[in-house]
């Protein structure tokens, strides 16, 4: 990626997704299906083909290439390829599915997020959850932004997730994914009949509460006349709307404060968080994306062996969603969730000819491979957990960077980086920094 100015990044940010990595209808969707296509498009705008090459054959991206543009006539040759691919005008970036996070988003959030978590410790009721806690519901798996877990249903938890229904979910509502939370997930959460359902809007300050009852399925019930709302499913759990709304982040050494004194606190202590035996773990299905022309359904034990936390960051050339593993696996889900054929809309036909017929500028890019390639460092640094690991950078350029376990592999990730890198600056005809060009 060319290194941005500050005002054009803070804009690429602010037009990305809420980080949230769900699951639902067979679909990886972060926060909104728009989200998910605007992630990809990023991770193609950073990364190129490479990113999602080696999930199909050859032959089916270019099957994939020829359905998405139609070339006209077809050609028939790697130079007629290029000649198309390099006057088709085409924009691929989709819509903006921002934004990422907002001011009073993040300070709701957090007060219900403390706010629970106290409530929970002090009246050994349950437990809460963040972000990342992911909801079983038969075949989706859902992240709320907060979830309470009654001590009856700890029972259901697994490694990974909660095997079933919380007792309350909780979801403050970001612009852009309103009907992604007041109509997909609350028809979800009604179908596996979760107890309680709260929706919060930090902007106009409404929060919805939604109780399930038989047999009519969610009901809305209201605060009292001073703004309290009673939890029916929590007996005890009382929120007071009008200090959740007047609190600021100043205010958060008293994060309690929204949620009123609980009278009937259980008299045994929190369980200790035993996790349920399960086999589904990181790799416990080995990655292999099922990719084909048209959408793939994502298999829960596949969402649940693939996908890492929802940290979504920008460093070493790009978009990173929890470290590059995790990135790839997450762009391999993506290519399940659209097909290849939409994918391919996502980056221009040129970047799809370059690397798919590597022989295409192969003089000219070998020689800037070379020339960065001679001005790479590598030294031993010490990792996480104090190991040792090896790093190499071509200095002057934030792009070209790897970590590895040993300096063969760290060299032969380098290489491949910088070899991407330059057929993508090339494809482009954007300027190479730091290689002579």
């Amino acid at each position: 990626m060319i290194t941005h100015s500050e005002d054009a990044f803070e804009k690429r940010w602010d037009a990305m997704p809420e980080g949230k990595l769900e699951l639902i209808n067979g679909q990886l969707i972060i926060s909104t299906l728009a989200g998910s296509r605007r992630i990809a498009w990023h991770l193609l705008d950073d990364y190129g083909p490479p990113i999602g090459l080696a999930h199909a054959p050859a032959q089916l991206w270019w099957s994939a290439l020829e359905e998405a543009f139609g070339p006209y006539p077809r050609p028939a040759t790697r130079d007629e390829w290029w000649r198309w691919a390099k006057s088709f005008r085409y924009s691929p970036e989709p819509p903006h599915a921002g934004p990422q996070f907002t001011g009073e988003h993040y300070c709701t959030y957090g007060v219900l997020k403390w706010g629970l978590h106290y409530f929970a410790e002090a009246s050994r009721l349950g437990r809460s959850f963040g972000r990342d806690f992911v909801v079983r519901l038969e075949d989706d798996g859902l992240t709320p932004d907060q979830t309470f877990v009654d001590r009856e249903r700890l029972a259901y938890l697994c490694d990974l997730y909660l095997d079933g229904s919380p007792t309350i979910a909780i979801e403050v509502v970001q612009p852009g994914s309103e009907t992604q939370d007041r109509s997909v997930k609350r028809l979800l959460y009604e179908r596996a009949k979760v107890p309680e359902y709260w929706l919060f809007d930090a902007f106009s300050r409404q929060a919805t509460f939604l109780q399930w009852c038989t047999p009519a399925g969610y009901r809305e019930a209201k605060p009292d006349a001073d703004g309290i709302y009673r939890s029916t499913a929590v007996p005890g759990l009382a929120l007071s709307l009008p200090e959740l709304w007047s609190m600021k982040e100043a205010d958060w050494r008293q994060r309690w404060r929204p949620f009123l004194p609980c009278p009937s606190s259980h008299k045994d202590p929190l369980p200790a968080l035993h996790r349920g035996k399960d086999d589904l773990h990181w790799d416990s299905v080995p990655f292999g994306p099922r990719v084909g022309l048209k959408p793939c359904r994502i298999r829960f034990e596949e969402f649940g062996s693939w996908c890492g936390r929802a940290k979504f960051e920008s460093y070493g050339g790009g978009l990173k969603i929890d470290g590059w593993e995790a990135t790839r696996r997450i762009f391999g889900m993506l290519l399940m969730t659209f097909g290849l054929v939409d994918i391919v809309k996502l980056a221009h036909p040129r970047d799809w000819v370059l690397f798919l017929e590597p022989g295409i500028l192969a003089e000219q890019s070998e020689q800037h491979i070379r020339n960065l390639l001679g001005q790479a460092v590598y030294e031993a640094v010490e990792g996480i957990r104090s190991e040792k690991i090896y790093r190499g950078e071509v200095p002057g350029n934030d792009a070209l960077c790897a970590y590895a376990d040993s300096e063969v592999e760290c060299r032969r990730e380098l290489a491949e980086a910088t070899r991407n890198w330059v057929r993508l600056r090339l494809a482009r005809g954007e300027k190479l920094l730091g290689a002579g060009g």
